[in-house]
């Protein structure tokens, strides 16, 4: 019986079918250059922060559990992979 083999993004995790997707999948999410505390709620962590990526765009996103903010407009995000911690 021949195995199965399953390429996975080291990044989000996805499973693709060829080495090949998989390093593209990897190559194609962005890194923060740079983060900025725009709220601070109660804590030591901020509640929201604007986050710079290397294309120019910015993001902001809130410390509330699966929402996030996206140029203002509050939109649910429903995560289907495995949640675990960065």
């Amino acid at each position: 019986m021949p195995p199965i083999v399953i390429y996975k993004c080291a990044v989000c995790r996805m499973q693709r079918e060829s080495y090949e997707a998989a390093e593209r999948c990897e190559k194609s999410h962005l890194s923060a250059i740079s983060v900025r505390e725009l709220e601070y709620v109660l804590g030591a962590y901020p509640y929201r922060i604007a986050v710079m990526f290397p294309d120019g765009h910015e993001r902001e996103y809130i410390a509330d559990e699966g929402v996030y903010v996206n140029g203002g407009n509050h939109e649910k995000h429903k995560d289907k992979r495995n949640r675990y911690d960065h």
